[in-house]
């Protein structure tokens, strides 16, 4: 019996050491995110500056836009980077692609020939076949997916989120003054549809019901209308990038804001967060089955960078 009680106290006490480390480990978002991850360079001298998509294999796309001539971006292509980053073209032939999207079939989507009236949402089959899906006026910019492939689409010029079906019928899913400027957009894990606003550096929610409510602005980072560039979203936390600031940051669904990662300078620095450097961040994205963030930079040459959370 003696033998018994003790055994039972070890076991209690395993268990109580366990739940102990493992809070450790679980930040004040409860997201279980490494408090002082290291920033990485996964391709360095690199075209691709914009949206950045995650396949479930880990295979990271990452659209080029390019650089803002006239009415539209001069990029004209979309490279896909293996989980080892070995880097290739998976695209081309496009004009100034913004945002993009991949579904589990396979099936790729991008925002192509903007032109700031109209733009183009393209599917792409995993057999190469295009489909201009939907013509959007306005500019639209970032795509998010749902659970049946729904496309949703934000936009630089229109108060609107706007939803195409897969037959292509478009609708809008919702509507508000404050989603104008809209760019990085993704669903929580809740259903909410969150917005990262270029121009004003609001993070904003949409629910089910198309109800737009302010879930919190980063101060001081908007830069002759550089805000935020796209967001991603893990568990409780969004991430943003402050494409104007050269700094990433970690916004609670609470709305408490932190400076995640970056020192400020426009560099492609590695190592700790709070040390290293980013040249114009832009595109961001997380691969949830394996908790790494990946981040496209606009400035200078560019990299593709990666944080293991």
């Amino acid at each position: 019996m003696k033998r018994r009680i003790k055994n039972i106290k070890t076991k209690v006490a395993i268990i109580f050491t366990l739940v102990g480390i493992s809070s450790l480990c679980i930040s004040c978002y409860g997201d279980g995110i490494d408090p002082n991850p290291e920033v990485e360079t996964v391709v360095s001298d690199f075209a691709g500056n914009d949206a950045v998509s995650v396949d479930r294999k880990g295979n990271v796309y990452v659209s080029e836009y390019g650089q803002f001539v006239n009415t539209g971006g001069n990029g004209t292509r979309i490279f896909k980077v293996s989980k080892q980053g070995d880097a290739s073209e998976f695209l081309s032939d496009l004009s100034g692609p913004l945002g993009n999207a991949i579904d589990a079939q396979g099936n790729f989507y991008v925002n192509n020939a903007n032109n700031t009236a109209t733009g183009d949402v393209l599917k792409i089959s995993p057999n190469g076949t295009r489909e201009v899906l939907a013509t959007i006026n306005g500019w639209p910019t970032g795509l998010a997916l749902d659970h049946e492939n729904n496309i949703y689409v934000s936009n630089f010029l229109t108060p609107t989120v706007q939803k195409i079906t897969q037959d292509g019928e478009v609708t809008v899913y919702a509507t508000d003054p404050r989603l104008a400027g809209g760019v990085g957009i993704e669903f929580d894990h809740k259903g909410n549809l969150i917005v990262g606003n270029f121009a004003t550096a609001d993070i904003l929610s949409i629910d089910p019901d198309g109800n737009v409510s302010l879930i919190a602005n980063i101060p001081d980072i908007v830069v002759n209308g550089f805000g935020i560039g796209y967001i991603t979203v893990v568990g409780n936390s969004v991430f943003a990038t402050g494409i104007a600031v050269n700094k990433i940051f970690r916004i609670s669904l609470d709305g408490e804001v932190e400076e995640f990662a970056g020192t400020g300078n426009a560099a492609t620095n590695d190592g700790p967060v709070a040390e290293a450097s980013f040249n114009g961040p832009n595109g961001i994205r997380a691969d949830k089955y394996r908790k790494v963030l990946y981040i496209s930079e606009f400035g200078g040459t560019g990299a593709l960078r990666k944080i293991k959370l």
